[in-house]
């Protein structure tokens, strides 16, 4: 989602495209976030002394229904939008412990961790030791550096949710590829 100073929230997308409220089914997501977050998240960025004279903002959302997985939406399934990130222009993502700080009154994921993101913790999430079902983003500053430039971030998806997705794909394309792309995705780790 995509706001201006003057024009508002103009601009809603996918991480793959633009999308209007016609588009099946993600085109419910952008009533949903006027709903639950348009005005709020304008507000907490107005009332932040350091975000005060943003221009633009883009803010990111998981879209979800009861029964959606890795992508994919039932059509019966009422949906759900959850802020996750907030970008400010020219000033980049908001890290994590100050997005809490703005936002911590609206519905937000679960914090289940903090600490050092290191192999431990990617087993423990793997292995379904934390309390959630897909998995988690892991998000920090590189030691010795300062958002936005040393910002990172880092998805870590549980087995049962892997093992799911391994058997969904055999019988559809659409799941193989997200397959594929998860597979990469979590090959990919930063250990502090």
């Amino acid at each position: 989602m995509n706001g201006q100073k003057k024009q508002g929230w103009h601009k809603f997308g996918s991480r793959h495209m633009m999308i209007d409220r016609n588009h099946d089914p993600l085109g419910q997501s952008i009533d949903l976030f006027l709903d639950t977050y348009g005005d709020a998240v304008v507000k907490a960025i107005r009332d932040a002394k350091e975000y005060r004279q943003t221009e633009r903002i883009t803010a990111f959302c998981e879209f979800f229904g009861t029964n959606s997985f890795a992508g994919w939406h039932d059509e019966n399934d009422t949906k759900e939008v959850v802020l996750i990130d907030v970008n400010i222009h020219k000033k980049g993502i908001i890290p994590p412990r100050n997005f809490l700080k703005l936002f911590g009154h609206l519905r937000l994921p679960d914090v289940v961790y903090e600490g050092i993101f290191n192999v431990q913790f990617i087993d423990d999430v793997r292995c379904g030791l934390y309390p959630v079902n897909e998995g988690v983003v892991a998000k920090g500053v590189l030691p010795g550096k300062k958002p936005p430039h040393g910002l990172w971030m880092s998805k870590v998806k549980t087995q049962s949710w892997f093992d799911k997705l391994k058997k969904r794909s055999v019988e559809n394309p659409y799941f193989a590829s997200e397959l594929r792309d998860n597979e990469r995705e979590q090959s990919n780790k930063y250990i502090g």
